[in-house]
């Protein structure tokens, strides 16, 4: 894809047509929360996240639904990566391997013993929309004040991701995994309406007609993706880092608790996972200063 294309109709980043998919098969599969923005991580990079606490009610309407998620798409979706990850020698190496600059924190709990960074390759993903299945879902959940439209099923949807660095430092007391990269190039079928499509994954969500419909206007759907939550759980907190809004998400028994933080700068998309010995709130406020003080 040419860069003089990127904006173009067909070419853009990742938009509400996978916000809507996104949305759907993660809460509709009810994963653990980690697993589901795993996913998101290795296949949807973005310019901006939008964290949207989803209430508990609506995740058990959508929970009980009698609906098979994997209808949503034609064919089952494809992965396809150039070459499997490599370790390289340091943050410099990382950086050669991707063609642009590898960020990396100054700040940890102590200093790291030991330090791995690892090259995941550029990947494609492709996948086409069930039209009739979406519509079939928000009639079971009583949503018909949007609609799907027959161009979002006329094509499969493309996904080409650039290549994203893990770095893995070890520590006295801790463990922490830095993954970073930059936004895909999607590909979307001719004649989508976007702002519809943001809409539907709104309502989806649970938000009010109205409020949904003045939402799907003002949102940016070219550069924004859904992330959305459970509100009413205790292991899951919104914080802020540099400024931005970011998650984080704990989980696991006492003793071996691992956490994992999750935003964006510019159009680098980050997680830090950790695990350790520090107690929660320790942990939560080491994360954040050690995400602030990547550069």
């Amino acid at each position: 894809m040419q860069p003089n294309t990127f904006w173009s109709n067909r070419s853009r980043p990742l938009l509400a047509a996978l916000a809507l998919v996104v949305a759907v098969v993660s809460l509709l599969a009810l994963p653990p929360l980690r697993a589901a923005a795993d996913e998101l991580l290795s296949i949807f990079r973005v310019q901006k996240l939008m964290f949207m606490p989803v209430s508990r009610e609506r995740l058990d309407q959508l929970s009980k639904l009698n609906f098979d998620k994997d209808t949503l798409f034609v064919a089952k979706p494809t992965v396809e990566q150039s070459a499997p990850p490599s370790t390289v020698a340091s943050a410099e190496a990382a950086a050669g391997a991707i063609g642009g600059a590898v960020g990396q924190p100054s700040a940890f709990p102590s200093a790291p013993l030991s330090s791995e960074f690892t090259v995941s390759s550029p990947s494609k993903m492709q996948f086409q929309v069930n039209v009739a299945a979406a519509r079939q879902l928000l009639e079971l959940m009583g949503i018909d004040d949007v609609s799907i439209p027959d161009a979002l099923g006329a094509a499969p949807i493309a996904v080409d991701v650039p290549a994203f660095v893990q770095a893995h430092y070890h520590g006295a007391n801790y463990d922490m995994t830095l993954h970073q990269g930059s936004s895909p190039s999607v590909t979307l079928p001719d004649g989508v309406d976007l702002s519809q499509l943001g809409k539907a994954a709104l309502r989806l969500l649970g938000m009010p007609a109205a409020d949904a419909e003045v939402a799907s206007r003002t949102i940016n759907w070219n550069n924004t993706l859904l992330f959305p939550f459970p509100k009413d759980t205790g292991n899951i907190r919104q914080v802020t880092v540099g400024g931005e809004n970011a998650l984080i998400v704990s989980g696991g028994p006492r003793g071996d608790q691992h956490w994992q933080l999750y935003w964006q700068r510019g159009d680098t998309f980050y997680m830090l996972q950790a695990s350790g010995a520090l107690r929660d709130n320790d942990m939560v406020a080491e994360l954040v200063a050690t995400a602030e003080s990547i550069h």
